[in-house]
Formats: structure tokens, sequence, C-alpha cells
């Protein structure tokens, strides 16, 4: 899954203590414009379901090092595999280098020819492993040699970078000496040998890695939601700065002459972040760039060969780029001259200053990204194998942005994607985002339920992404006025203003809203059946937490020392008074007030929502007698990630809103996907 599945801070994918951000900039609010009703003669054909994860997808599209090649994701045995080709081939011409069963969920490009290296877990169970793959640079059809280097398969181990000098030496990130804490290590890639570098006893969420592999500065999470950063002086380590609550440090590049690190960072009372250069020896801080519109936080920053900011990124509803040398203006001017007919967000991926290559992504709302290199000699644009989409974007509508005011004055953010031809009285799903600190965005696969929320306007139905309170991007203010408002607070409640306004405009008929969501999106779905049951006709929660309380009880070891965040917005069950607000806003305790039937769809090796908050929710449900329909995939974990498995709960998706909420449904779906989707359907009355 991507993002849209994440409950921490601020990714739900990612390990518990990654501090990730998202993607740009901001334009004017749609315009909503009440049109007639759309017969059915004049909707768009039906999209194909096996269309929205079309197995000739790639994903991923990496260049070597040396130039040479290309390696990519794709489909192959039903899970994502690594695929070759020579730069400038055909993706006809790929190899397969992989041919797994168990999805490989990234990789990087070695700085040695012929090798990489690849991450995967077993069956969703985010145990993480790293593998080292050789190929013959001079026949891609020999067999590579695939190599396993992570010692201990009940560990999870993380990738941070290959040191330029000693290519054989991969610095990592693991829980292997300890499973409650994660510490850095050497790893050769030869020998396989694991050489500790950095034991982690005051739990750094974040690291900066010298050149020579070493931990040189730290930042710790506290408990009251704060941070606390230290830097390394004569094998000591020294604090720096201690932040107020909410505020946030990420590291880019460090300036070991003048003791500076430059950060992304909203530290000294700011809101948003800013890009700064801050001192670590007096903690002096100079402030570099913000946001010209003050609309969200720092993005992404690109650096110059020397070290020096390049080009900085922010994204409001929409992607914008500054650049911050006249070099950056000139070229990015070019890049966006090719794309002047097209309404396109551009991103920089990186820049490979020595070579003059941009790699770049071209996003649109309705097609997928496109990826290029953009040569600055020749100025001319590289294709990395794109392929004319399997949906054409003449079935969708652009997504829209709109805000809308929330019943206590906040403004709230979001994306709209409405059937094509636009109509009113529509009936309506609600997609609220995973994490919570994570966020929605423009793009058409910004987000896992991007091309999903298309899937569904196809069928009819209005969509309704919202950037609650909570959400990240948009400054700490906003992001704090999401403590201790789950459920039954701001951020539920800016769920179901959004609703209210979709009513008051004639996009959306009240009686048929339903809501869907994953991880916290599902544990908010759940929240709206249970606190606003007048509201939702039909409710999915995919992956989300019936309890809030057993929920942080099960979380593995190694996430606790990083959860000073998570304790200050949500509680912690060990303090009496906290326990007590916990309960009361946890679903499980209120499904007598459900009137909705509800669907649950759940990975049985979640690690972060555990199979228990799925069982106990429906277990309660059909004890009361209530409609519930309830999904198990016994090889997946926080959100499904093998093609079939999707397929299937698209399918059971669809199917649930069009008996519910009465939208257009497939004629024509594949005996495969179907016997799947009964192979996962739980037999309740057995639980």
């Amino acid at each position: 899954m991507a993002t849209q599945l994440t409950i921490f801070k601020k990714t739900l994918l990612g390990t518990a203590m990654a501090v990730a951000v998202c993607l740009t900039g901001c334009q004017g609010a749609a315009v909503l414009t009440n049109t007639h009703s759309v017969s059915v003669e004049q909707q768009s054909a039906l999209i194909q379901m096996e269309d929205l994860f079309d197995k000739a997808q790639i994903r991923g599209v990496k260049l070597s090092k040396d130039g040479r090649f290309l390696v990519f994701l794709k489909s192959l045995n039903g899970a994502n595999n690594l695929f070759i080709v020579p730069k400038g081939g055909k993706i006809s011409e790929a190899v397969a280098l992989t041919e797994l069963e168990d999805p490989v969920d990234n990789y990087s490009w070695s700085a040695r020819d012929g090798e990489l290296f690849f991450f995967k877990d077993h069956q969703g169970n985010e145990k993480t492993q790293i593998f080292s793959l050789q190929f013959d640079v001079n026949d891609l059809h020999k067999t590579p040699e695939i190599k396993k280097l992570t010692p201990n398969p009940n560990a999870q181990f993380e990738f941070m970078e290959q040191l330029s000098e000693q290519p054989q030496t991969l610095v990592v990130k693991a829980n292997h000496s300890d499973s409650g804490r994660l510490d850095v290590y050497h790893l050769n890639a030869d020998t396989l040998e694991l050489k500790s570098v950095h034991t982690n006893t005051l739990f750094f969420a974040d690291e900066y890695i010298d050149e020579q592999g070493e931990v040189i500065l730290g930042l710790v999470k506290n408990k009251d939601n704060t941070r606390t950063l230290y830097r390394k002086s004569n094998g000591q380590w020294l604090k720096v700065l201690n932040t107020l609550e909410g505020e946030d440090i990420e590291f880019y590049h460090f300036d070991k002459k003048t003791n500076t690190a430059l950060v992304s960072a909203n530290i000294g009372g700011r809101d948003k972040e800013q890009l700064l250069s801050l001192n670590v020896s007096n903690g002096e801080i100079q402030p570099i760039h913000q946001d010209p519109k003050d609309e969200s936080d720092l993005e992404k920053i690109l650096l110059d060969e020397n070290g020096a900011p390049y080009l900085v990124t922010y994204y409001g509803d929409r992607l914008r780029n500054y650049p911050l040398q006249e070099e950056a203006k000139l070229r990015l001017a070019e890049i966006e001259s090719q794309f002047s007919n097209e309404d396109v967000d551009i991103l920089v991926n990186k820049i490979d200053h020595k070579e003059g290559h941009w790699d770049i992504s071209v996003t649109s709302s309705v097609q997928p990204r496109r990826r290029f290199v953009y040569e600055t000699q020749t100025k001319k644009l590289v294709d990395l194998l794109n392929k004319a989409p399997k949906i054409a974007p003449e079935l969708l509508s652009p997504r829209k942005t709109i805000y809308y005011t929330a019943r206590d004055g906040e403004q709230i953010q979001a994306y709209l994607t409405l059937p094509k031809g636009g109509a009113q009285n529509l009936p309506t799903i609600v997609l609220p985002h995973g994490g919570p600190w994570a966020r929605d965005h423009w793009a058409y696969d910004g987000d896992y339920f991007g091309p999903i929320a298309h899937y569904f306007a196809n069928r009819g139905y209005a969509v309704l992404q919202a950037n609650y309170r909570g959400s990240i991007g948009f400054g700490k203010r906003f992001t704090l006025l999401g403590e201790r408002n789950w459920g039954t607070g701001h951020m539920q409640h800016d769920v179901t203003d959004g609703v209210n306004y979709l009513v008051e405009q004639g996009i959306a008929d009240k009686e048929r809203v339903g809501i869907m969501g994953a991880s916290y999106g599902g544990y908010a779905a759940l929240s709206g059946a249970v606190f606003t049951p007048d509201v939702y006709k039909a409710v999915i929660s995919y992956v989300g937490p019936s309890s809030l309380i057993t929920l942080v009880e099960s979380f593995p070891e190694h996430f606790r020392p990083y959860l000073g965040d998570w304790f200050k917005a949500v509680g912690d069950p060990l303090i009496e008074s906290d326990r007590k607000d916990m309960a009361s806003r946890s679903p499980i305790n209120f499904v007598d007030k459900i009137q909705a039937p509800l669907m649950l769809l759940q990975g049985a090796n979640d690690p972060r929502v555990t199979k228990a908050e799925s069982d106990n929710i429906a277990r309660a449900l059909y004890k009361s007698g209530l409609p519930v329909k309830y999904y198990l995939a016994k090889d997946e974990g926080h959100g499904f990630a093998k093609r079939e498995n999707k397929l299937a709960s698209i399918h059971a998706m669809e199917i649930f809103f069009a008996a519910h909420l009465g939208g257009r449904k497939s004629a024509d779906v594949s005996a495969k996907t179907a016997a799947q989707l009964a192979k996962l359907e739980v037999d309740i009355s057995k639980l």
C-alpha cells in the first residue's frame, strides 16, 4: 500500500520512527456549480476493475549509476518483481530479475556495476530484510545471483545508505540486537559481517550519517511531543536544543567546517516548516526560505554539488517549485516549457549535477505519473519507459480542489472527484486518509486511494477526500488541532462538515452517503458509523482499529520509544484518565449505535492494526444481529499488496456500495476475482 494506510507520524507504512513529508503548492479553490443529473446513457463507459491494478503497469523506474540500465517494479506471479532493460530499450524487451510470489517492497541501485539491493518482508509482517542482486551486464538473460544479506528474520532492517568510499558497506538501522531499539550498523554486502556503529540508547528517531557512515546528529521524540536535538562531540552526545510541542527537524546536509546543519524545521515558534541553517554548536538559527504563500510546510529540498540550497518545493493543494539559484531557474523553465499545454505538476526527484541530468515526475489528476530524465546539454527529455495509461484519461473528470468552512470557522482543504460530465444529488463516498499524520494529494496516483476515487466516480459517485485537522503539510497549528480530537472531536467533525457542505451545494444526496478508509481512515469510518449514525448509509473499514486502547497496547516493542507524539495526541492507556478518554472514542464500545451495514477488510499479519481489531468488532456486530461482511487476507499485512487481493477488495467495495448507495457496478467481473473474494470471506459465526 501507499502512504494512505499510515497510522504513525508521519507515514503509516514506513517505520513508526519515520518522519516523512509529501508534495507541493496551492491554487484557487474550484467553484462548484450545480448541473443537471446525468442519465445512464450520458455516463462514461465503465472502467475495468483489472485496469486499476494493470499487470503491465510499472513503477519505481530508476536509472543505474552508470546510466546504462533501467530497473522497475512490475507485477509477476501476482506480486511486484524487479525487471531490467538497457537504457533506450522497450518495456517489451525487459527481463525479470526476480520471480517472487511475495512482493518486492523497494530497491536501490548499488554504486557497483551490475548490482542492486532490494528490500522485502514476508507476507506483510514488516520485518523487512535486505537482499543483494548481481546480474551480468553483458547478458541480462543470465540468471542473477540473489543473496540475503541480513541475518535475523525476526528483526526489521532499514537501508539508510551505501558508503561511496567503501561501496561494499551498507549503513542500516535495525532492532537486531534489542527488539525494542533501533541501532545503526555497517553491513558488509560481500562478507555479510554486521558491525554495530551506534547503540541507540538515547532512542534517536532520526539520525544524520556522515561520509564514514557514523551517526553525528540525532533527534529524540519526547513523550510530550517535543524534540531534543543532539550532536556528537569527542565521543559524547551533547544536547543542542529542545523544541516546542509539535515542532520537528529533518536533516538534509551538514557542514563540519562551520558546524551548521541544513534542515527543514518549524522550530523557534514557527508554524510552517522552513528551510533553515542551524548551528549545532550554539543553536543559532538562520532562515533561508519559507513558503511565499504561507500555505504549507517545506516539502522537498535539492542541493547543488557543494551542498548549497538549489531548489525547494511546497505542496498546498498543488505542487510549487522555487529555484534558489539562477541555473536552477533556467533549467526549471526549460523543463516546464515542454509541458506548457498540460495541466500537470512537475516534481524534481533528484539532480545529477555532474552529468547534467534532472530526474523528474510529471503528475496529472487523470493519469498515472510519468517519469523522465531531462538532459541539460541536449535540452531533451529521456522517456523512462512511460506507456499509455490503461484507463483513458478522457473517461475521468479532473480532480478539483475545494475549500469549505468547518462548524467552528476553520477552513478545510479537500479534493472532490465527480462523475464525468458532473451531476447533482449524487450518491457520495467519503474517503478520509490514513495516518492521520499524512495528507491527500491532487495527483492521480499521489496516494493509494487516488485511482480508487476515480474508479468510484466512474461508477456515479461523488468522492470527497478531506485534509482534516491533524493532517500534516499545512503547518504545526493545523496538525496540533487534531490532538485528543479523534472520533468525537474536530478531526471527525471536519469530515462530517465536508459531507454537509456537499449536501448544501446540491452535489451529495443526503440519503446516499457512505464512508470508507484505511488505517486511521478505517477508524474514522467506524467512528462515523457510531458517533454520527444518521450521516452514513454504508461503512467500510480497511485495516482500521476499533479500539484505541487495544491498538496502542498491541504495538510492537520497537515502536514504543518513539510514540511521544502519539501519546500526546491520542492518549496513553497506562494513564487512567487517558484510558477512559480513549475508551470514549473507541467504536467497539458503541456498537449499539450503528445503523448502517458495515464491511471489514483486514490483513492477518498486520503488526500495526492487528487482526484482533477487526475480529472484535465483527464478533460484536454479529452478536447484535447487525449486518456485517468481513474479508481477511491471510498473506497480507497493513493493506493488501498482492494483485489478486487488491482486485478482490475493490470487487467487494463495489458490490457493497452499489447495494446500499445505488451506484453502478461491473457486469463482467472475472471468475478468478470472484473466487478470490469468496476465499477471503470470513464466517463470523465461527470467530
